[in-house]
């Protein structure tokens, strides 16, 4: 279970199910995340029949199983009666793999506060955690991978944002961040060949490279570095969060370099690893 601020979800939302009953008619889940009614452990939900597939149904219990975790899409809430409709039909894989890939992330990012509340001197339970640091922090992202990463990344600034966080808390989330969480990146390199046959060759190589380098403010996630192999080469990588990214700070370094050789009457290639 993750915790929602709301206690059903809205129309159209992806949400994860956990299934309890299979009818020959219906299929009810248990939507782990919201409390539902004062009278409910969870909100429940139903998927009817004509929801499940939009092949024929010879036996439901063929497309779900009691226990079972499943994707589903909202059709209609009534918060008032409790009854939330939902379909497994109209979730297709990729909205599967999107909602399944957020759900882990919102585990693990409640996972941090509670090991926030478990360490020695701080007096919180996890509801009184996402209060105070949970819930402000999501505000400021759309997602919880980009709240968990930013932490990871700009975590002393953020929490210096929210009011009510102590020196104490914050120090302590932010070891537990940084013991915990590692971003996944890629990268991007190859060799650039570089001469110029003039008298001052060697800083105007230096200005080159320098430049280049300067295409972007290098951080955790994000960084381009270029070191000297052996004349004429000169080693350079793009370390980043996706390729897309990557590519395009490649491009504009190599842009960088190539207008210097212009300017410079010099020679350039690059050779990709």
């Amino acid at each position: 279970m993750v915790k929602s601020r709301a206690k059903f979800p809205k129309d159209g939302e992806f949400v994860i199910a956990k299934v309890t009953e299979v009818e020959n008619q219906y299929v009810y889940v248990d939507l782990v995340d919201y409390e539902g009614l004062p009278s409910e452990e969870t909100a429940r939900g139903m998927i009817h029949i004509s929801e499940i597939s939009s092949r024929w149904i010879k036996n439901i219990r063929n497309f779900v199983r009691i226990g079972q975790r499943i994707v589903l899409r909202v059709l209609r809430v009534d918060p008032e009666k409790g009854h939330v409709d939902m379909s497994l039909r109209r979730v297709n894989s990729a909205q599967k793999e999107i909602r399944l890939k957020e759900w882990k992330y919102a585990v693990k990012y409640e996972n941090l506060l509670q090991f926030l509340t478990e360490t020695e001197g701080i007096n919180m339970n996890l509801d009184e955690a996402y209060e105070l640091i949970g819930f402000p922090v999501l505000d400021y992202f759309d997602t919880y991978q980009e709240a968990i990463e930013n932490l990871k990344e700009h975590g002393e600034e953020i929490l210096s944002n929210l009011e009510g966080v102590t020196d104490e808390f914050r120090t302590a989330l932010l070891k537990i961040v940084d013991e915990n969480v590692e971003i996944s990146t890629v990268s991007i390199s190859g060799k650039v060949k570089l001469s110029f046959n003039s008298e001052n060759g060697i800083e105007q190589i230096k200005e080159s490279l320098i430049e280049a380098s300067k295409v972007i403010d290098s951080g955790l996630t994000r960084n381009i570095t270029i070191n000297y192999l052996a004349a004429p080469f000169y080693r350079l990588e793009v370390i980043t969060k996706d390729y897309l990214d990557a590519e395009n700070i490649l491009s504009d370094a190599l842009e960088i370099i190539e207008q210097k050789t212009g300017q410079y009457n010099g020679t350039f290639e690059f050779i990709r690893d």
